[in-house]
């Protein structure tokens, strides 16, 4: 990686001004050119290579324990990254009445009213948070000079927050933000002079490259102005900032889904709140990361659980130490700034991650540690310090365009994974995500899947992973085969007493381009995405009482590189309207799938968290107490035993390619 060159910035002193409660904080319209509401993707310039056959790379996984090959861990070398070519998308600008304000609300997205709409729907919102807190913290600037990174503590007012119209996102795709201000103080003028030099010059730079990519793109859309977007959401206060964030990534995902929600972004003090309680309920403390990929830069948020809901006041901030002062004020975000890198840089980056660790073919090598070792320097170690002094178990990711795919599990720090610290989830934004708590032991599983079909690559040990799921002491269903079909589907949901858990054992497949592309395979037909936002709809799934708290692919696959591929993975627990969803990025060889299956059950049922159940199985196929070892699957509370086609010897599952494609999307808890 190239080395960094720090530049401290310098943050804009502000005068708090204190008004009345029924007065309006001063605020300054952002204009509607400077806010997209779609990204700047880049395509992928790999080298082309020979695909992999699902068939091929069962025959692989089989021949690898026949001749007994290891997976081993090798020194990382040095490869050079291969940019990829940034390539302006078509823009829809997000336009609405100057006079929105963002007021503080303590309520997330609800469905818009519409019994005539089947696309009407419920992203499965928390309804117990009902007030604000109120925060107050003086504005730091950390200049991390071990870690070459900048950081930007910043705060904002309570009155800085949301209330911005669903149903006009979904209907007319329109909203504004407005942004609010405060005055600099005398003595800093100089300083905002010399930044706002720098920021032009920047931003004529980037507008020189982005009028060449669109003349060789030869294409008559308009440009978007992201460079306007970006330097008010770089001088942002980090509440504002992070909220500026959630409202794009909302846009973003009803432009994709075409699901109609109306409702309010969350303030940053309710997610605070919000994470607090749920601390102090299951007994893990999750903190939210929200990613921002610029054009020059990187920017990370975290959003840390407000302890003095549950009466502790131990929330902190670490810092380097900067003329003898060791700490900083109690608040609850960070804001870290990576300079010198770029969406470009660090996309292409994570597209070479992808495909060294999802490559079958090299599980007897470790290639893919270099761009994991990368990608956790930037991604997390300038938020390390707060992290471990909040003693934070579960990290909630809300990731930027072109990140939505990474295997974050097993980003590298040159000793470990990112799974051996930290449970973790990703959601498609705080504010679609449904984070109620229900304790798994309670929950009825429905088992579905088929190993054989007519236009499909069979899956032989689906027999097995559906006895496997309703081992005792589980309760539920299964339906294998002929019994696999979208009508029964609908039928055992439809029970006066529904199924929490539902697991399909069958392919899916989220493609590049229309939704409609997208589906679930049953064994008579292929469910598309909109369908079954329709099913769920004809459930009631789409409610706050949404009785599905897990869905399950168990043999998912991906597009890399596509941004609605991206959302529509990101985003399936709202599109299915359950809580969450587990599914994998790629297609992970049949008994890799039987083995972590089996493992995450019974490690679901001790844990209780479906966070920690996943890493805890990630872990055990780590370290290599899960493996297939003479026929046989071994798992923690139970052997299952293969077929006596399978052949005899032992596969190490340690290799990331078979644990890290594995995900939880939605409710992490």
């Amino acid at each position: 990686p190239t080395e960094e060159v720090i530049t401290p910035e310098t943050e804009t002193p502000t005068e708090e001004v204190t008004t009345p409660e029924t007065e309006t904080p001063t605020q300054e319209a952002i204009s509607e050119e400077a806010i997209p509401t779609e990204e700047i993707t880049t395509g992928e310039t790999e080298t082309p290579t020979e695909e992999v056959t699902i068939n091929e790379t069962n025959a692989l996984i089989r021949e690898a324990i026949a001749e007994e090959i290891f997976p081993t861990q090798e020194s990382t070398t040095d490869e050079s990254i291969t940019s990829i070519e940034e390539v302006a998308t078509p823009a829809t600008e997000i336009s609405a009445n100057e006079d929105n304000k963002l007021n503080a609300v303590e309520e997330n997205f609800v469905p818009a009213v519409d019994s005539n709409s089947d696309s009407a729907r419920n992203p499965n919102t928390e309804e117990n948070i009902t007030e604000d807190i109120e925060t107050s913290s003086a504005e730091n600037s950390v200049v991390d000079t071990d870690r070459e990174i900048e950081a930007g503590n910043e705060s904002s007012s309570e009155d800085e927050a949301s209330n911005l119209d669903r149903e006009e996102l979904g209907v007319e795709n329109n909203a504004k933000i407005a942004e609010e201000t405060t005055k600099p103080e005398d003595s800093a003028e100089s300083q905002i002079e010399e930044e706002a030099e720098t920021t032009e010059e920047s931003s004529e730079e980037a507008e020189a490259e982005e009028a060449e990519e669109s003349s060789e793109a030869n294409t008559d859309v308009v440009q978007l102005d992201r460079v306007a977007y970006e330097a008010q959401f770089q001088e942002a206060p980090n509440d504002l900032a992070i909220m500026m964030q959630e409202e794009f990534q909302l846009t973003q995902f009803i432009d994709s889904s075409g699901l109609q929600l109306y409702g309010t972004v969350p303030s940053v003090q309710s997610i605070s709140r919000r994470l607090a309680e749920l601390a102090e309920q299951t007994g893990k403390t999750p903190a939210f990361i929200n990613i921002s990929l610029q054009s020059d830069r990187l920017e990370s948020f975290v959003v840390l659980p407000d302890r003095t809901v549950a009466g502790n006041k131990n929330t902190q901030v670490a810092s380097t130490n900067l003329n003898g002062i060791d700490s900083q004020p109690e608040k609850l975000t960070v804001r870290k700034t990576v300079k010198n890198t770029s969406r470009q840089e660090l996309i292409a980056t994570a597209t070479e991650f992808r495909a060294e660790i999802s490559d079958i073919r090299k599980l007897d090598r470790t290639n893919y540690l270099t761009s994991a070792r990368e990608l956790y320097r930037v991604l997390i170690e300038p938020i390390e310090a707060e992290l471990e002094a909040n003693n934070i178990d579960i990290l909630v990711f809300s990731l930027d365009s072109g990140l939505r795919l990474l295997p974050v599990a097993a980003l590298y720090d040159g000793e470990q994974f990112l799974v051996e610290k930290y449970a973790m989830g990703i959601v498609p934004s705080f504010g679609l995500t449904d984070t109620r708590y229900v304790n798994p032991n309670q929950s009825s599983i429905l088992a579905m899947g088929a190993s054989e079909f007519e236009e499909q690559t069979a899956l032989p040990t689906m027999p097995l992973e559906l006895e496997a799921i309703l081992r005792s002491p589980r309760q539920g269903e299964s339906f294998l085969n002929e019994q696999f079909t979208i009508d029964n589907f609908v039928a055992q949901n439809s029970r006066e007493t529904p199924f929490s858990i539902i697991h399909l054992g069958t392919h899916a497949e989220f493609k590049a381009g229309d939704s409609n592309d997208s589906y679930i395979q049953f064994y008579d037909d292929k469910l598309k995405i909109p369908q079954l936002q329709q099913i769920s709809d004809q459930l009631g799934w789409n409610t706050n009482a949404s009785p599905v708290d897990l869905l399950v692919l168990s043999a998912c696959e991906t597009a890399l590189g596509d941004k609605e591929a991206e959302l529509g993975f990101a985003g399936l627990a709202v599109q299915a309207g359950v809580k969450s969803a587990l599914a994998s990025l790629w297609y992970v060889s049949d008994l890799g799938t039987l083995a972590l299956m089996g493992e995450f059950y019974d490690r679901l049922g001790d844990t209780l968290i479906k966070a920690e159940a996943l890493r805890q199985t990630q872990l055990q196929m780590l370290h290599e107490k899960v493996k297939i070892d003479d026929r046989q699957v071994v798992l923690s509370n139970g052997d299952l035993v293969l077929p006596e086609n399978y052949p005899q010897g032992t596969l190490s599952l340690s290799h990331p390619y078979f644990w890290s494609a594995f995900t939880l999307i939605g409710n992490w808890n």
